[in-house]
């Protein structure tokens, strides 16, 4: 039986996000945006198969004047221009399943030093736009990093997440290396006539 937490956040945009790489407890903005690099092309392909972020991209919604290239206006930091996929502006919020596979035995998710609160903490900025300009410092958008297509415009609208853990059985290249799965639904918490694209399924 699911409780209603569970009913009510099955239902909206559903899509998976993977990652493979370093994950460090307290990660510096420079390993917070390596990680957000290396989703940038999943979020890519979701706003190209997505219809209604598809008409953010092209025409806005319903004549609202949203389209991408006013929200990347403003989320414009150090020369990126991030669009995030989960805006208050539509009244989104978003919920997040994971699987972590470390190179670890299963379990110990609680335990002294929060390893994984740590590293959950390095994972949520890396899904958001950075907060300041400073967290930007160095970096600079390739080619193709415009716009800048990230998951959240902050971890506040992260309504909730569960977190299983698995041991890693590849050798990893250093002790922070981790696979990750993330089963990520987005849904408005109240529904307007510009986000009810958002109460689809599974693509």
């Amino acid at each position: 039986m699911q409780n209603n937490l569970e009913v009510v956040d099955s239902i909206g945009m559903r899509f998976v996000l993977t990652y493979s790489g370093a994950l460090p407890p307290n990660g510096s903005p420079a390993e917070k945006h390596a990680i957000r690099r290396a989703l940038l092309p999943q979020l890519r392909k979701q706003w190209d198969i997505e219809p209604i972020l598809g008409a953010l991209r092209e025409n806005g919604v319903a004549g609202a004047p949203a389209p991408i290239e006013a929200i990347a206006a403003r989320f414009t930091k150090g020369g990126f221009r991030f669009v995030p996929l989960v805006l208050r502006q539509f009244d989104l919020v978003c919920y997040l399943d994971m699987t972590l596979l470390r190179n670890e035995a299963p379990g110990a998710i609680i335990q002294p030093g929060g390893d994984i609160d740590n590293r959950l903490k390095t994972l949520f900025d890396s899904l958001s736009v950075p907060p300041n300009m400073n967290q930007m410092a160095g970096l600079a958008p390739a080619g193709d990093e415009n716009p800048f297509y990230c998951l959240l415009e902050d971890d506040s609208l992260v309504t909730g997440f569960q977190i299983k853990t698995e041991r890693l059985l590849e050798i990893p290249r250093n002790p922070n290396d981790v696979r990750l799965s993330m089963a990520i639904t987005v849904r408005p918490t109240r529904v307007l006539i510009n986000n009810l694209g958002f109460l689809g399924g599974w693509l």
